[in-house]
């Protein structure tokens, strides 16, 4: 078979990954997965590419079969109308014809993948055979279960007690690269007792109780739960998370539950969201409030301090080698918290815990005004993308806003026996 396509959706689209619910396969039901493929065509010939089926157990969970508490579907190993499909945008191709296909699938379904921003389309086939199937040996993530962590195309992330410590430059030989982080904070203050007491708390006060994982040739899904010591034997409800993990970004969606308000027992409540760099110097801020790229420099300036009255959802920080874009998004159940960017960058001010004394930079968002918020479910999302640096954040982060558009067509492409 002839090597992968080189896919003609524009550049912005360079990490995008295809995601269809298995409920729109349905001619695909109750084959195994082992002898499922996706295949994508060149006008000569179809080869297969990268995919990874995710499965959800009974309860709707995904299904990790790795970990101290893993889970399984019922029946396991079994492609059904819950599970999902992924591949890279970037491998589809081009539209085929039933000459093109192999003669010894059963059953195919086409994808067709549409960029809303121009109306380019490109085309992924999702065959059954009777025997198992064949595969690309590409794998775009791995993930070191004994080091927690996890490594793309252009940077690899890892984890300490539940907590991000280390991001750096993914070296291609898989060697350790110098840790571009220091610690990510969550600082949180309140009143309690009706104001007359104030107590803060940082992500050291976080028990975290790792769950299971999984990894794949798309993404690896970590699951863990955690929750807050608050003193005086009070403790925060469990909030649950997923992190996914893909070749070029990252999502990091928090669930939480409350049973009751969070200021029915606390007041004047502020969140601190901090990504804290070891020493950036030399790269250059860019948010979409601002024209020009701010540069770090390791001085707060008065320009500076005003990125703290900034509501801006996300920002970049472009670098020697690539470009790194953090986005949060609070779920509609706390669209009446405040948020704000948060930047300080003071070499000589400690906030600890930390490894490094200072913050070279330390940007996030801080979020107060939670007193509309109510009982029930919340979610919390943050994304990260590592982008080529010499890819415009203005202009990637435009396309997140229309996201690439799936159809799947009934057209049986099987050739005819001979």
């Amino acid at each position: 078979m002839m090597a992968t396509p080189v896919s003609a959706f524009r550049a912005s689209r360079f990490g995008d990954v295809v995601t269809v619910e298995g409920a729109k396969l349905e001619r695909l039901h109750g084959y195994p997965i082992a002898r499922l493929a996706v295949l994508t065509c060149r006008p000569a010939a179809c080869a297969p590419i990268a995919f990874q089926i995710d499965e959800r157990d009974p309860n709707g969970r995904w299904v990790l079969d790795q970990g101290p508490q893993p889970n399984h579907d019922e029946p396991a190993g079994e492609f059904d109308a819950s599970d999902l499909l992924l591949f890279m945008a970037s491998d589809t191709g081009h539209q085929a014809n039933a000459r093109q296909m192999p003669r010894d699938m059963l059953v195919v379904e086409e994808i067709a993948v549409t960029d809303p921003s121009d109306g380019s389309t490109q085309w992924a086939y999702v065959a059954a055979f009777a025997h198992a199937a064949p595969r690309s040996t590409r794998t775009y993530v791995a993930y070191d279960p004994s080091a927690d962590r996890i490594r793309g195309a252009r940077v690899a992330l890892g984890f300490n007690g539940g907590i991000p410590d280390y991001l750096a430059v993914a070296n291609q030989n898989g060697a350790d690269a110098a840790n571009l982080l220091d610690r990510f904070k969550v600082r949180a203050g309140a009143t309690f007792l009706f104001g007359l007491v104030r107590f803060s708390r940082d992500e050291s006060d976080l028990t975290t109780e790792f769950v299971a994982w999984r990894a794949g040739p798309i993404r690896v899904i970590r699951s863990q739960r955690q929750w807050v010591r608050l003193g005086w034997g009070i403790r925060s409800p469990t909030f649950g998370s997923y992190t996914y993990f893909y070749r070029d970004f990252a999502e990091l969606p928090v669930g939480l539950r409350l049973n009751f308000p969070p200021t029915y027992f606390f007041g004047d409540i502020i969140i601190r969201v901090v990504v804290d760099f070891r020493d950036l110097t030399g790269w250059r801020l860019v948010v979409p409030s601002r024209a020009e790229p701010i540069p770090i420099d390791g001085t707060m300036t008065p320009e500076k301090a005003l990125l703290n009255d900034l509501s801006d959802t996300w920002f970049a920080l472009i670098g020697p080698e690539i470009a790194l874009v953090q986005s949060m998004d609070l779920g509609p159940t706390l669209s009446s918290v405040r948020h704000r960017l948060l930047f300080e960058e003071d070499r000589s001010r400690s906030d600890p815990p930390e490894a490094v004394p200072g913050t070279q930079p330390g940007i996030g968002y801080r979020l107060d005004r939670w007193e509309a918020v109510g009982a029930g479910a919340h979610v919390l999302a943050a994304a990260s993308y590592a982008l080529p640096q010499a890819l415009d954040a203005r202009v990637f982060m435009e396309s997140r806003s229309r996201s690439l558009v799936t159809a799947v067509t009934r057209q049986d492409l099987r050739q005819p026996a001979r």
